[in-house]
């Protein structure tokens, strides 16, 4: 519109100047709101040209269909610490109206301040409401005006033409100001004794009358459907008996055929001479009503696929649940997840992630009678409510067919993409008769159909819940273990295939059970899954290895580099560098001595930039940082190139069948080849056979760890260990074994 940065406009400073004196407030302006500003169009008793948005007002009278007000700025938390509430102009008082140009496009705010507490009345606001629509006309017209010269222009119009249409539209605009500051918008007033009925030219407006038309009762109620007109004259009727005021919204049909929604109030009184009178106002709400059906579609709708979110969902399953008590139908829920969908969104971008969430809810939308629904409950997981089921079977049959419509291929950008899902079903009454019990039993079922395989439909039973409770209980018994100090560091030695010394260990956790003994990862593996739990496992592991560490460097041992093994969790939370560092200096350990293990996980997922800084701060520190389980996840040689990696470890399931296994072995050497191309060092993992190290040797790879040299040992052997370890015994033993084997 080509408004921002121009000159003031009289027209709107007289808005401003009639808004201060009908209100009695300090200050007005006509604020523009740009994207990191607002800017004053027109302003009175304001010294400043406009604010950023960050600290406006206005920012957030935008996004409102009414006007705004706030009593006390002090006192609404949104405000409370803004730098023009705590210091210069130190508003108090505000109140703004949105300019909308359009429905759903709102460019400004008429917004009125002052420096002390104050409330408006419903015939103030009304003038705040009414002043901004005469702006939101100029606004209009100046479009139109642009409109019309960029047409003039295009068409290659005379210029005494263009001045001529410039003039006309002007002219207009004068004369529309003048009428909208003079008017009393939308009022009408009624004699009861004479009939006689009155309306400002505001009703005009509204009605899409000429100004030469008589104020006329019947004429007036003509533009009401017959119901309507009913309805309003009972209660006009009421209103004069009872002298009472009302208020009621109704559909009306303008003068041009037009289908508004109007809000007619009215109140009665008896006038000083006795006579019996009623007035009101007149506003069309049209707009207002559409713009709050947009926020409650919007509020209760997911934005991407357009389905009910969690929230409506709960409030139709539990009236589908109060009509189940009384027809003693059966409600079904099943709760659906993608898999591999954060494979898809990873691999090929969050564009095809949205692609496949629409399709999926297309889908489950098309498996789904009239009654029933599909939401969206957050990320790739959705929920289909079953309403009026006959049967508790009825629940699984409509999830073959949900699991069925989700297995058809599904192309996106000329790649077919898997859409495939897991169900977690719940029924009611027999799973639950409540909104909280159901969804929570069919996330039970959901975990164990994700755990079956994925692909599958599993209804819920009571060992399942067993199951939930058993690993709730783990993690309460681990968080109990971290308080006690249960879990320590084993460390298994890495030896260089080359001169079979130790150059290194591998910080490996273990559980000191108090009644079960020492325990592996495999038996508390699955309280990773909680962030929280993996990282106060993680701090606790580089605690105490930094310890150990010191604690052997006091004892003169030469124990080369640690490796610790970093989760997920532990990047996302932040400040990894950080607590690594901090740890190594509070220890006195160089960071050289340190290495840090991830796995292809850690590199997959919206936190792939927090990881690669982290990465490369330690790295840039001196931490050595190495590619765990290589060659087991998703493109591989592009996290090579992506990030600091010193090391690349070959997992033990390549290794373990390396000397009767072709592709094994074809793999092993095509991972040491690699590593030699990009000078990384290669480390096999799970060496048991002295025929493995002979092979792992003679193709080039550089490190080996295993049960051929050591199993974990607790922190304390580790002096012995390196004390009594032979370099050149551990390669004479390997090939003399190796020979026996071979012959």
């Amino acid at each position: 519109m080509q408004i921002l940065n121009t000159a003031p406009s009289a027209a709107l400073e007289g808005v401003c100047v009639l808004a201060r004196e009908m209100l009695g407030v300090s200050s007005v302006a006509v604020s523009l709101i740009d994207r990191d500003r607002q800017w004053f169009k027109a302003k009175a008793g304001v010294d400043m040209d406009g604010t950023s948005r960050e600290h406006s007002f206005s920012a957030w009278t935008i996004m409102s269909p009414d006007v705004m007000v706030v009593p006390d700025a002090r006192e609404d938390p949104r405000f409370a610490d803004n730098i023009f509430v705590t210091g210069e102009p130190f508003i108090r008082f505000y109140a703004g109206a949105p300019l909308a140009l359009r429905a759903g496009l709102n460019i400004g705010v008429l917004c009125l301040w002052g420096p002390e507490p104050r409330t408006l009345s419903a015939s103030e606001t009304e003038i705040i409401t009414h002043l901004s629509r005469i702006i939101v006309d100029q606004f209009r017209l100046h479009e139109a005006t642009q409109r019309t010269r960029r047409e003039l222009e295009y068409r290659r119009m005379s210029q005494g033409l263009l001045e001529m249409q410039s003039r006309e539209l002007w002219r207009r605009q004068s004369l529309l100001a003048q009428t909208e500051r003079l008017a009393k918008i939308g009022g009408w007033e009624f004699d009861v004794a004479t009939e006689r009925l009155n309306w400002s030219d505001g009703i005009y407006r509204i009605y899409g009358f000429a100004q030469s038309v008589e104020p006329d009762v019947q004429l007036a109620l003509s533009h009401f459907p017959p119901e309507a007109r009913q309805h309003f004259q009972k209660k006009f009727e009421a209103a004069l008996r009872n002298r009472e005021s009302f208020e009621i919204e109704l559909p009306f049909v303008d003068a041009h055929g037009n289908h508004r929604l109007v809000r007619k109030s009215c109140a009665v009184e008896v006038d000083g001479d006795g006579e019996l009178r009623a007035f009101g106002m007149l506003q069309d709400v049209t707009e207002q009503k559409e713009a709050e059906q947009r926020m409650w579609h919007m509020a209760n709708h997911d934005a991407l696929t357009g389905l009910p979110n969690r929230g409506l969902m709960r409030e139709r399953l539990e009236a589908a649940l109060r009509r189940s008590r009384r027809s003693r139908r059966y409600v079904g829920v099943l709760l659906v997840d993608l898999d591999q969908f954060k494979d898809v969104n990873d691999t090929l971008g969050h564009d095809a992630g949205d692609a496949l969430l629409v399709e999926a809810a297309q889908r489950l939308g098309g498996c789904i009678g009239d009654v029933d629904m599909v939401a969206r409950l957050g990320g790739d997981e959705f929920i289909v409510l079953l309403t009026r089921m006959d049967s508790p079977t009825d629940a699984m049959v409509a999830a073959q067919h949900a699991l069925s419509a989700l297995r058809l291929p599904f192309s996106y950008r000329r790649t077919v993409l898997s859409c495939r899902g897991s169900i977690g079903i719940a029924v009611a009454p027999e799973h639950g008769t409540d909104p909280s019990t159901l969804l929570k039993n069919a996330d039970i079922a959901l975990y164990r159909a994700k755990a079956a395989g994925r692909g599958v439909a599993v209804e819920y039973d009571m060992r399942m819940q067993q199951a939930t409770e058993k690993r709730i209980q783990l993690y309460a018994r681990v968080r109990l273990a971290l308080k006690n100090g249960e879990f320590q560091p084993y460390y298994q030695p890495k030896v260089s295939l080359r001169s079979g010394a130790i150059v290194g260990f591998e910080a490996l956790l273990r559980w000191r059970h108090p009644r079960r003994g020492l325990l592996g990862p495999q038996e508390f593996g699955q309280v990773f899954d909680d962030a929280d739990l993996a990282g106060a496992i993680g701090e606790r592991v580089l605690e105490l290895a930094t310890r150990d560490m010191a604690a052997w460097v006091a004892q003169g041992c030469e124990f080369g580099h640690v490796a610790i093994n970093m989760s997920s969790s532990e990047f996302t939370r932040g400040g990894l560098p950080e607590r690594v560092l901090t740890a190594l200096d509070n220890s006195h350990i160089q960071p050289e001595r340190l290495a840090i293990e991830v796995t292809e996980t850690v590199f997959l997922g919206r936190g792939t930039e927090m990881v690669r800084h982290s990465l490369q701060s330690l790295n840039h520190a001196g931490v050595r940082i190495a590619l765990d389980d290589f060659g087991t996840g998703y493109a591989s040689l592009s996290h090579l190139k992506q990030f600091p990696v010193d090391r690349i470890k070959i997992d033990r399931s390549f290794v373990h069948d390396i000397e009767h296994d072709i592709d094994d072995a074809a793999i092993v050497r095509a991972v040491i080849h690699l590593g030699q191309s990009l000078g990384i060092e290669t480390v096999a993992e799970g060496v048991e056979t002295p025929a493995q190290a002979a092979y792992l040797r003679a193709n080039g790879c550089d490190l080996a760890q295993g049960f051929l040299y050591s199993k974990a040992l607790p922190a304390s052997r580790i002096p012995a260990l390196l004390r009594g370890w032979d370099a050149a015994d551990v390669i004479a033993t390997e090939s003399a074994k190796a020979v026996d084997i071979a012959s």
